[in-house]
């Protein structure tokens, strides 16, 4: 029997008792996660104890960076990007955007850039680093941060972004004052894992229950925030001079977005992030069924083939499913993929997010469409430029994208 709605103070539960039923695939999963950990032990544990000291003693001598034309400011932000095809028009208007709200940026490259571009940044930041490309996101924020160090103490506000996002994407809502708004010590756009990932399969089944104790619950590092009380704190610097590099992905998320988060809460700062996760529920609910079939049509589901086999059954009965399963569908997603991806054009469209990320548009042919799509019907001078920047993007990765 399909369970229904529900909305309580612990959430969104479905009102079905069955036992639950572990699959077999999960059951072996489950029984080689060990070997698995054990296998990445000594690489995890030689970067834990020699990373930062691997990175400062023999690739931060190639470090160079160059004044730009911002005067200091208390509100500083470290801009990070990987200008693969130069420094491009979203890059400017980002900073455009920082510089109007008085914030001083350092930017911070991982790839060099031309003499051209280099003076276009300059005109538009306080500071240009250019580094080696070594330890992802939080490689490039570290000498960001570091390079402010003699001056924390005068910071009131410390921002870090990174180019995986077009922004700002829309110019209807102003993600700074969000955040100040927030008045809070720790601050991101999204945050991930504050819900539990069901089976694709039982999606029905979700328990929506938004919550911050999860262990790898994390603000994500695309867009954060640090107010006064956390950036002087005396751990806040040792954190990064400390900071682990690696260029494992997974490792530099565990160290970094879910490492950082889980300092912050344990030292008692007051966080949150300006997406309104917990009230996705209620506020999917509100919608008409046209608008909600709109939404699950655009779901984002990348490197999930069990996720996508189910989308591509639920698109097929979209019109005939109840409004209440269509919900669930959403959320189910979005648990399992993440908000800043999934749910994308709800974001935008329907809680004036400013971010749209970047990546579907070359991971895989599906994604690419949809992100286009979004952008196309934004049709903004923000939505025209990336646009251009994600044609040229899906020209070299896949075939011309179908017109409308």
């Amino acid at each position: 029997m399909a369970s229904q709605l529900k909305f309580n103070g612990n959430g969104l539960r479905p009102t079905s008792c069955e036992p639950m039923k572990i699959p077999l695939w999960k059951l072996q999963r489950e029984a080689m996660r060990p070997i698995r950990n054990l296998k990445a032990l000594p690489e995890d544990v030689l970067t834990f104890l020699f990373g930062a000291r691997y990175y400062d003693t023999f690739l931060a001598r190639h470090i160079r960076q160059i004044p730009g034309a911002q005067p200091k400011s208390m509100r500083r932000a470290v801009y990070l990007i990987f200008p693969a095809h130069g420094l491009l028009a979203s890059h400017e208007r980002c900073l455009r955007y920082l510089d109007k709200k008085g914030v001083a940026t350092t930017v911070v490259s991982n790839l060099p850039m031309s003499k051209d571009d280099q003076r276009r940044a300059l005109a538009l930041c306080h500071n240009y680093i250019e580094r080696p490309n070594f330890g992802y996101d939080f490689g490039g924020y570290r000498d960001g941060v570091l390079s402010l160090k003699e001056e924390l103490t005068e910071v009131k506000q410390l921002v870090l972004l990174n180019d995986s996002s077009w922004f700002p994407i829309i110019d209807t809502t102003d993600w700074l004052e969000d955040v100040n708004a927030l008045n809070v010590d720790f601050a991101a756009a999204a945050s991930n894992y504050g819900l539990p990932r069901p089976d694709p399969e039982a999606f029905r089944d979700i328990v929506f229950d938004y919550q911050t104790d999860h262990p790898n619950f994390h603000y994500c590092s695309y867009a954060l925030s640090f107010g006064e009380r956390m950036i002087q704190h005396p751990r806040f610097l040792k954190y990064w001079q400390r900071f682990p590099l690696s260029n494992s992905k997974k490792r530099t998320v565990r160290r970094g977005e879910i490492g950082l988060t889980q300092w912050a809460l344990k030292t008692g700062m007051t966080h949150g992030a300006t997406l309104d996760i917990a009230g996705m529920a209620q506020n999917l609910s509100r919608l008409d069924e046209n608008r909600l079939q709109q939404i699950a049509e655009m779901l984002i589901v990348m490197d999930d083939r069990r996720m996508r086999q189910v989308q591509q059954e639920m698109n097929d009965q979209l019109g005939a499913m109840p409004k209440a399963d269509i919900v669930r569908f959403i959320l189910a997603t979005a648990a399992r993929k993440g908000v800043s991806y999934a749910t994308a054009e709800f974001n935008i469209f329907n809680c004036g997010f400013p971010f749209l990320k970047k990546s579907p548009v070359w991971l895989e042919e599906d994604t690419s469409d949809k992100t286009l799509q979004i952008l196309e019907k934004l049709n903004t001078p923000a939505a025209a430029e990336a646009l251009r920047e994600a044609q040229d993007v899906r020209a070299r990765r896949f075939a011309p994208a179908k017109s409308e």
